[in-house]
């Protein structure tokens, strides 16, 4: 079973075995334990099954087998209503008829809480967003972010062991998103839920949480600490949805106590001595980890440099992506803030401790 390691941490929600089947697309096995009180980000592709899973932990998508447990409870075959989740959908789906206040109310009212908790309840959550402000208005009178904020609000004051946000971010200003985070980072740090928040976007992972699930074709690939996975993928799949746009299939071999990589019969690149000496490998490395010779001590990057010539670029909100030809088998993209002109011969270096070894989950 996938587990994210805590010290004797109480698991709110056990995934077993699931499995669940939509037209054209299946979800699982899946098998996950996640912690008490912590925040997870689940991110992947779209179309990976993220939001499939989400669903069906709420109760919207029936398995076609495996169990899910929330607090020692199976609750797999219970209805939605009873399984007391906090959900936050892509769209906001507040009552446009509804005053704010009457849409943080209407799940307390049919829970059959009394006014006097009612009002509690509301107060405590209107603080800890600062929507209080907001409270008389009619949800149709608010912006996207006021929006999403009542949404959130929505799902919290019903007090879930468990908070499920799908997409919270997407589609929202810069300024409002950095709001948002600011929110979702405060409820992560009052301990009061456990958050599965689901994303297509890498900086919701860096910025909002330690522990990540990468969802692939219905598959969890990798999970564990976000800088880890982001620093050394084990896969193929993730390294690519990073942004590891040089990947080539390569063979390890020792030579002279060294570890080298070979991508053709004339280009072997010089890799860090933890690896090991395998077939049926990719070699990955970023853009920004290709840098031109003259920016860098050739000793440090340990003579792994190379010739080409600037065949094409493209303009990014990074700088400049150009590709390098070094070979007919081999292009090598690489980033700079330099403007080159195409048919520019280079040297280039590429650090071995930027270096990655992937496999590719068939």
């Amino acid at each position: 079973m996938n587990k994210l390691k805590g010290k004797q941490k109480l698991k709110i929600l056990t995934i077993q075995n699931l499995v669940t089947k939509l037209p054209g697309f299946t979800l699982g096995p899946i098998n996950l334990d996640i912690d008490e009180y912590e925040y997870y980000v689940l991110f992947g592709p779209n179309g990976s099954g993220k939001s499939t899973l989400l669903k069906t932990i709420l109760g919207f998508y029936r398995p076609e087998s495996g169990k899910i447990i929330v607090n020692n409870v199976d609750i797999t075959k219970i209805p939605i209503e009873k399984r007391n989740i906090g959900y936050v959908p892509q769209s906001y789906s507040l009552f446009n008829n509804m005053s704010v206040k009457e849409n943080l109310e209407f799940g307390l009212r049919v829970r059959k809480i009394n006014k006097k908790d009612r009002e509690e309840k509301i107060n405590e959550v209107s603080e800890m967003l600062n929507i209080k402000n907001l409270l008389n208005k009619k949800s149709n009178q608010l912006s996207s972010g006021q929006q999403q904020l009542v949404s959130i609000a929505r799902s919290l004051v019903t007090s879930p062991k468990l908070l499920l946000l799908d997409e919270p971010l997407s589609n929202l200003d810069p300024q409002v998103k950095q709001n948002i985070r600011k929110v979702l980072k405060k409820i992560k740090n009052s301990r009061k839920t456990t958050i599965i928040h689901v994303t297509h976007l890498i900086e919701d992972a860096y910025e909002l949480s330690s522990n990540i699930i990468f969802l692939y074709k219905g598959r969890i690939l990798e999970m564990g600490n976000s800088m880890d996975l982001f620093l050394y993928p084990k896969t193929k799949e993730l390294a690519e949805y990073l942004g590891y746009i040089n990947i080539f299939p390569a063979e390890i071999k020792k030579t002279n106590n060294d570890l080298v990589v070979s991508l053709d019969s004339n280009f072997n690149l010089k890799i860090r001595n933890d690896y090991y000496e395998s077939e049926n490998v990719f070699v990955a490395f970023r853009p920004q980890d290709v840098i031109i010779q003259d920016n860098i001590l050739t000793d440090y990057i340990n003579n792994n440099c190379f010739k080409g010539v600037i065949e094409d670029f493209t303009i990014t909100s990074n700088g400049f992506l150009y590709t390098i030809k070094v070979s007919d088998k081999i292009n090598i993209v690489f980033l700079s803030d330099k403007k080159f002109e195409n048919g520019k011969k280079i040297s280039f270096c590429i650090d071995p401790n930027k270096i990655r070894i992937v496999k590719e989950l068939k």
